[in-house]
């Protein structure tokens, strides 16, 4: 899924939040189920990459205002 890289964090996360809610509704066929739990995953994993280098930035952020811009 190209075009997760091109969203927002909040539409990423909206987009994974709809998946669930499709999934849980009893009218959706399996196919369709996994399908949503495939574009979960996809948006799942591009929410935890923008988390990761949020938190990196973050640490690089306060070790400069510690005084060790080793890192």
């Amino acid at each position: 899924m190209n075009e997760t890289k091109e969203k927002s964090f909040q539409e990423s996360l909206q987009a994974l939040e709809q998946a669930a809610e499709k999934i849980g509704q009893p009218a959706t066929s399996l196919e369709d189920s996994l399908k949503l739990f495939d574009q979960g995953i996809q948006e799942s994993e591009y929410l935890n990459r923008i988390l990761e280098e949020a938190e990196q930035k973050i640490e690089i952020y306060e070790a400069k205002e510690d005084g060790h811009e080793s890192l």
